[in-house]
């Protein structure tokens, strides 16, 4: 049998109760899971922070591995609660635009509204989806459970309208959408939108600084220097060599970002 595997990704911090109250429930129903935490310290609320973060670890995992995220200031609305299979693995969150990346160049093949309370755990807390039904849920999928269960089948997902980089006569023109624990600023622009000419043949502006051509690593360059290339994750960034590009530039998401083309 492949092992059960479950990542978790959250807004709660890395204090409390509530990430082992989740995995409490997770670990009563499927003892021999095996819990990933990919990040507890998404910016509370910050749903676009999440959506980047849960789409950069989507390809590291096999197929079957349950994705539990929870980052939820809709909490006990009625907004949707949903599993989505997508890239052949389970995504169990809110359905408030936390998809939005991972579904961005993927397809999105099943989607239930969670919904069936004989699943959730009882009594269920008007604050604390995550854990009455959100885990419940994801153990339900890692046990190898009909999907088909946890409720009715929905069409399509909800995705955050601005959270999209825009083509323009000049170039392209984006935001920053995350500073990871470097100080690098990574911003909503896949390299996709670049192909169309040559990493030199680019202008890269925030701020008041301009950034002459992409690079391919940090090392090519003297520390300190203002750079710009694609990370890890496929997406442009902004970094300062062995420094902290948010502090140099005093900025962070939300912060637009152009790539021009020259001439």
């Amino acid at each position: 049998m492949p092992p059960r595997i479950l990542t978790m990704t959250t807004d709660f911090g890395g204090d409390g109760p509530y990430v082992a109250a989740m995995k409490g429930v997770v670990l009563a129903r499927v003892p021999d899971a095996r819990i990933v935490d990919v990040s507890h310290r998404i910016g509370p609320q910050n749903i676009l922070e999440a959506a980047f973060v849960l789409a950069c670890v989507v390809e590291a995992f096999p197929p079957g591995t349950v994705h539990l995220g929870v980052v939820d200031p809709g909490v006990g609305t009625q907004r949707r609660l949903v599993a989505a299979r997508i890239a052949e693995q389970w995504f169990v969150l809110p359905d408030n635009g936390f998809l939005t990346y991972v579904a961005r160049d993927r397809s999105v093949d099943e989607v239930y509204e969670l919904d069936n309370p004989a699943i959730a755990r009882t009594p269920v807390s008007n604050t604390f989806h995550g854990r009455d039904l959100l885990a419940p849920a994801a153990a339900h999928l890692l046990l190898g459970q009909p999907a088909s269960a946890l409720g009715p089948p929905r069409h399509g997902i909800v995705r955050l309208p601005a959270a999209e980089p825009r083509k323009e006569d000049s170039g392209v023109v984006g935001e920053v959408i995350f500073r990871d624990g470097f100080g690098n600023l990574i911003t909503n622009v896949p390299e996709s939108m670049l192909t169309e000419a040559p990493g030199d043949c680019w202008t890269v502006e925030i701020g008041d600084h301009r950034i002459d051509g992409l690079t391919r690593t940090y090392g090519l360059h003297a520390p300190g220097t203002l750079v710009s290339l694609v990370g890890s994750s496929g997406w442009l960034e902004v970094s300062l060599v062995n420094g902290d590009a948010s502090r140099f530039l005093n900025c962070g998401p939300g912060t637009t970002v152009w790539f021009r083309r020259k001439g």
